[in-house]
């Protein structure tokens, strides 16, 4: 069924290609995240970021197989990249809640934890307006690239650009403070 659609047209920039893979691929390919992530939003938001992509870099792209099976293979890792990263914020969110608890029992940790969380509200703070914004609807918010894209009314490449942007730059302002973290962590063990 995939044959419909030539993988030159695409790469050549054919819009009627694009437009059929999509009507004929997006809800099973949906249904199949879905199988995966259990959140349709989630999954909706992987497959239209991976059509998206695809379209972005249709001139580069390199299909040995079927379409459905590139398609497919392309969604279930992102849906498996999604699954980990939900439980790493998961645990990082278990983590810092032991984190705060151990801290409140003692002043010194205290001082020690409001001093470096200080340090990294002003590191935030410093961003430029559209970066910080963009780097708190992606870490507190917990918003996908889509989701943020659409909020903003910017693409998903301009959202990457700037939560990279504003890992550099806190990555940059927070050097110094990696000891103080290191000898925090290994006061509350």
């Amino acid at each position: 069924m995939d044959k419909l659609v030539s993988v030159n047209d695409l790469k050549a920039g054919n819009h009627n290609a694009y437009e059929v893979l999509f009507l004929q691929w997006y809800a099973p390919l949906c249904d199949y995240a879905y199988g995966i992530v259990c959140n349709a939003d989630e999954s909706e938001d992987i497959v239209q970021k991976m059509f998206c992509k695809l379209w972005d870099q249709r001139e580069i792209i390199n299909i040995h197989t079927s379409v459905k099976s590139y398609l497919y293979r392309i969604v279930h890792n992102d849906c498996i990249n999604k699954v980990k990263q939900k439980k790493n914020r998961e645990e990082h969110d278990q983590y810092l809640g032991f984190i705060s608890n151990s801290v409140v029992e003692d002043t010194s940790h205290q001082l020690l934890y409001n001093e470096l969380k200080k340090r990294v509200e002003t590191a935030i703070e410093s961003l430029p307006p559209r970066c910080r914004e963009v780097f708190k609807l992606s870490r507190f918010s917990y918003l996908s690239y889509v989701e943020i894209a659409e909020k903003l009314s910017i693409s998903s490449a301009t959202v990457e650009k700037q939560i990279s942007k504003a890992l550099q730059v806190l990555r940059n302002d927070l050097k110094d403070y990696l000891i103080i973290l290191t000898v925090f962590l290994m006061i509350i063990k």
